[in-house]
């Protein structure tokens, strides 16, 4: 009657022990499948900017060119997949629920927690954990374009960037082509930046009216600025007084 209540208490614990490991498996393929949703976003958000030249929302990526109609936002590990704050490119942390953050239900070391913090598992997001206070936790978006930074960049600045670039826009940024991007003034006169360099970069304008433009108090020192069809000019340092000069080049 022992040995039989010892066999029934030990294949009890067994089938327990199973169950955990079982729960533990679940969880971590959970959790990589939560970091490749996660990427998927980043990467459609780089592509979003790229294309459409807009900040995204979750909803605007929930499209078939994007992250796709069918994306679901659930999440059982914490809040429903959210971005934290698209102005610092910020994904909200996923493993929030104490369920499964209890190093007693998650397992050895809060493993599913680690596994989900490593960059190893990332390219175009990074985990930060503030485990002293999770709303302070975040997924980073990390672009993997400098055109991708410079439109950004633009876009948080608050300007708006056309699709095409037309002899009819005023005030406003537009995508010239896979290389450039312009500026037009008021006056319909342009301003052609480079994508990855942007200000620290030659640029070309369409005319030596713009020579005296005040956006080109950001060019690097050094510069060439072309103007369209006639001179080059270059920016540089009176060593003398410090001030900035555009000048010539013969």
């Amino acid at each position: 009657m022992i040995k039989y209540l010892l066999f029934i208490l030990i294949f009890t614990l067994s089938l327990k022990a199973e169950d955990s490991l079982n729960a533990q498996k679940q969880n971590a393929l959970y959790v990589q499948n939560m970091i490749e949703i996660e990427e998927n976003i980043a990467k459609m958000f780089e592509k979003y900017l790229l294309t459409e030249f807009k900040i995204p929302t979750l909803d605007n990526l929930k499209t078939d060119d994007y992250l796709g109609s069918n994306f679901s936002s659930t999440n059982k590990m914490g809040s429903d997949i959210a971005f934290e704050s698209t102005s610092d490119l910020k994904i909200k942390y996923a493993i929030t629920n104490d369920l499964y953050r209890n190093e007693k239900t998650s397992g050895i070391d809060n493993y599913i927690v680690k596994l989900y913090n490593r960059d190893l598992y990332r390219n175009y997001t990074s985990a930060y954990e503030d485990s002293s206070d999770l709303t302070k936790s975040y997924i980073e978006i990390i672009f993997q374009s400098d055109e991708a930074k410079t439109i950004f960049t633009l876009l948080k600045a608050e300007n708006t960037i056309a699709k095409t670039c037309t002899s009819i826009l005023t005030s406003t940024y537009c995508n010239n082509n896979n290389k450039t991007i312009r500026w037009y003034n008021a006056s319909s006169q342009w301003i052609e930046y480079d994508k990855i360099n942007f200000n620290n970069a030659n640029i070309t304008v369409s005319s030596i009216n713009l020579l005296s433009d005040s956006k080109l108090n950001d060019l690097a020192v050094g510069s060439y600025i072309f103007v369209e069809n006639l001179y080059k000019y270059v920016k540089l340092t009176d060593t003398s007084s410090g001030s900035l000069q555009i000048l010539k080049v013969e």
